[in-house]
């Protein structure tokens, strides 16, 4: 690992950076060299691992190339007042550790697997697990989630079928990665260094089946067009899954920054609780007549 840590650009992302680092949290991967992977845990008060409550992944942007743990810091603030236990995984990027993208990909489907596990420590439903990421972050959870079928059926067993992979109830990305093959992507690194980029792209993995799909993204982003979001929400509807989409006129790639747009943050937070609770994933949400966060 590098000694490498990008500083903070804005008084409320210290502040976000420090909030993480009181949060409690675990070690979810250790490797032979004694490199750790901490997942922070922020929980509703008085939780307890009895409680069985649904939950958040997030998987932090930057592409790769910057450390941005405590990106998802508001929103699961915000989340855990509402009785949702959020989770925010460490996970190796280019910019700290000597990594190619297959291991970046990797401890994405292993935090994945990790937090399915262990769903009864944390007190979490194990059926109501969403994953969630940012840009780069947002091809994690996707791969995760859109994990192939697993081929068992047989000719000679007639009612022998497929296996569905384990997946989260649902996926939200923002500002999401959602082809490996766009220009947007080439600074992954994906096509060096995966030996088939297609077994990780969410384009070549879209299928019937899929969890619901929650997705916003800044028409004014600079670097990841909107017009691809669009259409990659169109076809996950067109395959029969459910899929909402919330574009945002004046925001840009900030769109996951509170402290940038409270109003983006906020209009974005609300329509997705809003989802989640038609998907009978999440308890209906309150619409306050203020801003969410101070």
């Amino acid at each position: 690992m590098t000694s490498f840590q990008r500083k903070a650009r804005t008084a409320e992302e210290a502040r976000s950076r420090r909030m993480l680092e009181r949060a409690p949290a675990v070690v979810w991967k250790e490797f032979a060299d004694g490199v750790q992977l901490r997942a922070h845990i922020i929980a509703p008060p008085g939780h307890s691992p009895s409680a069985f409550a649904p939950s958040v992944m997030f998987f932090f942007g930057g592409m790769w190339a910057l450390e941005f743990n405590e990106e998802f810091v508001s929103w699961a603030m915000h989340l855990a007042s509402r009785g949702i236990v959020c989770i925010l995984p460490e996970y190796r990027t280019h910019a700290c550790y000597d990594v190619t993208a297959e291991d970046i990909i990797a401890d994405g489907l292993d935090a994945w697997r990790w937090v399915r596990h262990n769903a009864a420590a944390l007190g979490i439903d194990h059926e109501l697990i969403t994953l969630a990421g940012a840009d780069a972050g947002a091809l994690l959870a996707l791969n995760a989630a859109m994990q192939p079928m697993l081929e068992t059926r047989r000719w000679w067993k007639p009612r022998s079928r497929d296996v569905t992979p384990e997946m989260p109830a649902s996926i939200a990305i923002f500002r999401g990665v959602v082809d490996v093959e766009a220009p947007e992507a080439k600074y992954l690194n994906i096509k060096a260094e995966v030996a088939d980029a297609n077994r990780i792209n969410p384009c070549a993995l879209l299928r019937k089946y899929l969890p619901p799909l929650f997705c916003a993204h800044g028409m004014a982003d600079p670097l990841l067009d909107y017009g691809m979001r669009e259409w990659f929400c169109e076809q996950w509807r067109d395959l029969g899954n459910e899929a909402e989409i919330i574009l945002c006129p004046n925001s840009d790639h900030t769109l996951t920054h509170f402290d940038v747009n409270p109003a983006v943050f906020e209009q974005v937070l609300l329509t997705w609780e809003n989802f989640m609770a038609e998907q009978g994933i999440w308890p209906e949400s309150v619409v306050e007549d203020k801003t969410l966060m101070l």
